[in-house]
């Protein structure tokens, strides 16, 4: 008999324990098993020996053996957190993810604040479809350590599998600020952009996946549907074939690879595929479904309405493939007279077409595909109501027929019965809910319903679907434009024009939204595109090509650009209107004036172009009319005008006895025109009337010099009134004419202490001529970059030796001073001091004379009965008449105009010239 083999010594066994699990930290997990067997041999019940031997095994992917392991470590010590924890994430990795929560949750009832147990058994809970509780467990484990990139990541896809995409990609967002290069995050963030329909985002970031790691499959499948989605097929099927040469039993990258071939026409063998990835999973039903669409797409309607069935069978819910489903078992139930109508109606026949279906109908009225083809044809010939009776006798017999009810929608679009249009869109989506169409067509009812936020939501969607939808961008741009987002909508029309190069529509909506943001050159090439496309049909790409030309200031071209706008559509009111803004800019009031009448006769009540006439009559002296028409401006919209403060008070325009009566006297426009027709308020007190002048701030103090009126600011309650006028309406209700004009000045005075006070200031200079000077008018009136100039323009009156020169100038453009005279020696410089009208008024009564751009200073120094010289451009405005070097309105002012566009050299070639002929004091 063989001596029994003595006891191992205790420190043996502690040797392989430590010896194994030190092993096993270093990941060399089949030597470290080896150890702790031998530790387990010597102690089958040690716990410590059963764990790492779990947690090597693992290591080694022989899962069920691991659980085996914990199991036996758990009946010796059943209060191990950590054991529990370990074998949940054993029963995840085989994929039982019930038994695996089970474990978490025993885990997490000892040792509740376990991060990685909370974001374990989110897990878990996303993997058995219970994504809300999935989202509380992770957000738990955020709340014990907020930095967890892992809970993050695993949080985004919680709310993926909500469907709450943006909030996923927030927190993939944090996740890679913690863990930038992580391949796994930036392959979930791909899959929520590309949710959204952000492809090429979304394909940067698979991009960045594969670069961090090459053999990633499932990053390889992701990024082909990526570029599936964005049209590039070939690409998208080379990016399949990596998934799919590194993991040949993905059933995700077969299904995929068989869309990919679907798209190319490759039906074959994308049946091949979608059958291979059935094999591997056979109740998918999105295979199934795409199984139908290769087997229709090969003409064998049986096989595919069996593989639609089949689909129905796993998800009955599924409204899309119910509609694929329906559609090819009507198409198999088709009657051969149909099918001969169909073939009429494609080859051009539409008689032959509608005889086939009229004969079928009487045979079988309820024949649904002969009433639909009916539809169609009375739609193309234009019996828009034909078309709508048909498709309710369609709708009557199947309530959810989805193409009776897009095209019913569409029908009622073009009806202008909008809010019908959008019910039927939206019936037809909850038929087919991933209709690119509907999607596209809802939106745009909602445009014309000026509801653009959902619009906007509904392209979006459309989009999501279909990214390559070229109408659906260039619809997407249309409402980008309507909110303002004028940056956004040039980009969606850019995308629009990248599917589709030579889209006029796309083309001539990119210069709209380029010409509100002010890039008129842009524009104006943009339309260059568009007739370039459609030369001989693009009355509107003329006409706004002709805008963008007017904003350049190349006006000849622009007029002939109206010119051909004009000769393919006649009586086209706006390019007539817009023709004659651009005469006027030439200095041909005339050919403008006939250009504004020719417009009215096609659309006799536009304001815009009454307002535009009542400019030019002024013009040209024709104060009759002109101040009838000038009336029209209230309903101009582009004026952008303030609201009449009437308070259920009659208007006065002269005809009304106002004796006894108050009356409000109210600004409109700018500085220079309430300073101009403030003249008006003695004549009006002259009535009996009492007169209250209202006024910006900065004018109170200068308009309280006009006698027997009370002045307030506009920012003060009115007294309570009978009547009120627009200041610029005085002219009409005192029936002004050139030879009326009241032009006594000064009307308006300079407080006499403050005259006196700059009087004496100016006093200790040199006795020269002293003269103000004011360079630039409000950078936001419309025309201000014709009427202002540039403080350096003014040069040449400072090789005046005998004048000594003040800035009148305010605002912004008043630092240019320094530009003008660097020294501070020969332009002195009071503006800061100015700080009303009242201060400037004083100033100005101190001075020789004011040499001025059209502006109010201009406009207060002639009120004031100062010497003014105005200089004007070379299309002035219509208070300085035509050609004239005196004003009606002013007795002191003298005018000199520009005798070319933008020509201020010669203007102040000639200024310098008579300022030496004036005598010093």
């Amino acid at each position: 008999m063989k001596p029994r083999a003595p006891a191992p010594e205790p420190e043996h066994f502690e040797a392989l324990l430590v010896s194994g699990a030190a092993e096993r930290r270093r990941g060399n997990a089949s030597r470290a098993l080896q150890l702790l067997g031998r530790a387990l041999a010597v102690d089958p019940r040690s716990f410590d020996a059963l764990v790492h031997q779990g947690l090597a095994l693992s290591a080694l992917q022989r899962h069920e053996e691991a659980l085996a392991s914990y199991d036996a470590a758990l009946a010796i010590r059943p209060s191990s957190a950590d054991a529990l924890y370990n074998r949940g994430s054993v029963l995840q990795s085989l994929g039982q993810h019930d038994r695996a929560l089970e474990s978490y949750d025993r885990a997490l009832a000892l040792q509740p604040g376990d991060a990685e147990a909370l974001n374990n058994r989110g897990v878990a809970l996303n993997e058995l479809g219970r994504h809300a509780e999935a989202l509380q467990s992770f957000d738990l484990a955020l709340a014990v350590r907020p930095e967890y990139a892992e809970a993050l990541n695993n949080r985004g896809n919680a709310l993926q599998a909500l469907g709450r995409h943006g909030e996923a990609l927030g927190n993939y967002a944090k996740a890679l600020a913690i863990r930038p290069d992580h391949p796994g995050t930036l392959n979930n963030r791909g899959n929520a952009l590309r949710a959204m329909g952000r492809y090429d985002e979304a394909l940067a970031s698979f991009n960045r996946a594969l670069m961090l790691r090459p053999d990633y499959a499932e990053a390889f499948c992701n990024r082909g549907n990526a570029l599936h989605a964005l049209g590039r097929h070939d690409e998208a099927l080379a990016s399949v074939d990596r998934a799919l040469a590194l993991l040949p039993g993905s059933s995700e990258a077969l299904y995929t690879r068989g869309n990919v071939l679907l798209a190319l026409d490759r039906n074959e063998e994308a049946l091949a595929c979608y059958e291979r990835a059935l094999a591997l999973w056979p109740s998918d039903p999105r295979a199934l479904n795409a199984r139908g669409h290769a087997l229709e797409a090969m003409g064998r309607r049986d096989e595919a309405l069996a593989s639609y069935n089949e689909a129905l069978a796993v998800d009955p819910g599924d409204d899309e493939t119910r509609w694929y489903r329906d559609l090819a078992a009507r198409m198999l139930a088709m009657p051969e007279a149909v099918r001969l109508a169909l073939a009429a109606q494609r080859e051009g026949r539409p008689e032959e077409a509608a005889r086939l279906c009229r004969e079928l109908l009487d045979a079988q009225p309820d024949q649904l595909d002969a009433l639909l083809l009916s539809a169609l044809l009375e739609h193309q010939k234009g019996h828009h109501p034909a078309a709508l009776e048909l498709l309710g006798r369609t709708l009557a017999i199947d309530p959810r027929c989805y193409e009776a009810l897009l095209h019913q929608g569409v029908l009622l679009h073009s009806l202008q019965r909008t809010a019908e249009a959008l019910a039927s869109f939206e019936r037809a989506l909850t038929i087919r809910p991933s209709s690119v169409d509907a999607h596209h067509r809802r939106g745009n009812a909602l445009q014309a319903l000026d509801r653009y936020a959902e619009a906007l939501a509904s392209y979006d969607r459309a989009l999501a679907l279909w990214p390559r939808y070229a109408e659906a961008l260039n619809s997407r741009g249309n409402v980008l434009q309507a909110l303002k987002r004028h940056s956004e909508a040039v980009s969606s029309y850019q995308q629009a024009l990248a599917v589709r190069p030579g889209y006029a529509e796309a083309l001539y909506n990119r210069g709209r939204a380029l010409a509100a943001l002010k890039r008129h050159a842009d524009a104006a090439a943009t339309y260059d595109e568009v007739l370039a496309v459609r030369p001989s049909e693009s009355a509107d790409a003329y006409c706004v090509r002709g805008n963008a030309l007017h904003a350049l200031e190349r006006y000849e071209e622009a007029v002939a650009s109206f010119d051909r706008a004009l000769a393919i559509r006649p009586h086209d009111a706006e390019a007539v209107n817009s023709r004659g803004n651009t005469l006027r800019e030439l200095g041909r009031d005339l050919e403008a004036l006939a250009s504004y009448e020719q417009a009215l006769a096609f659309r006799p009540d536009d304001p815009q172009t009454h307002f535009n006439a009542s400019v030019v009559r002024l013009m040209l002296g024709d104060f009759e009319r002109g101040w009838a028409e000038y009336e029209w401006r209230w309903q101009n919209w582009s004026l952008k005008l303030p609201k009449l403060p009437i308070d259920d008070k009659p208007l006065w325009l002269g005809s009304d006895d106002i004796a006894g009566k108050t009356i409000v006297l109210h600004p409109e426009q700018g500085f220079g025109d309430s300073i101009q027709f403030a003249r008006y308020a003695p004549l009006v007190a002259a009535r009996g009337a009492r007169v209250v002048v209202a006024c910006h701030a900065l004018l109170t103090d200068l308009l309280r010099s006009i006698k027997g009126v009370q002045v307030i600011g506009t920012d003060e309650p009115p007294p309570a009134f009978d009547y009120h006028t627009p200041m610029m309406s005085l002219p009409r209700a005192f029936e002004t004419r050139l030879d009326t004009i009241p032009a006594d000045v000064p009307y308006l005075f300079a407080q006499p202490a403050r005259l006196e006070a700059w009087r004496r200031r100016l006093a200790s200079r040199d006795a020269r001529r002293r003269i103000g000077l004011v360079w630039a008018g409000n950078p936001k009136h419309l025309r201000d970059r014709a009427r202002s100039c540039t403080a350096e323009r003014l040069a040449p009156l400072l090789t005046l030796q005998d004048c000594i020169f003040y800035s009148l100038q305010k605002g912004a453009t008043a630092a240019e001073v320094v530009k003008l005279d660097p020294s501070g020696e020969r332009v002195l410089d009071y503006s800061a001091e100015l700080e009303s009208f009242a201060d400037t008024a004083a100033l100005i009564g101190a001075l020789d004379l004011v040499i001025s751009v059209d502006t109010a200073a201009a406009h207060l120094a002639g009120a004031l009965g100062k010497p003014v010289w105005i200089l004007l451009p070379f299309a002035a405005d219509w208070r300085w008449l035509q050609e004239r070097e005196d004003s009606p309105w002013y007795p002191t002012a003298r005018l000199f105009r520009q005798p070319r566009r933008g020509d201020w050299d010669n203007v102040l070639e000639r200024v310098t010239a008579e300022v030496e002929k004036l005598p010093c004091e």
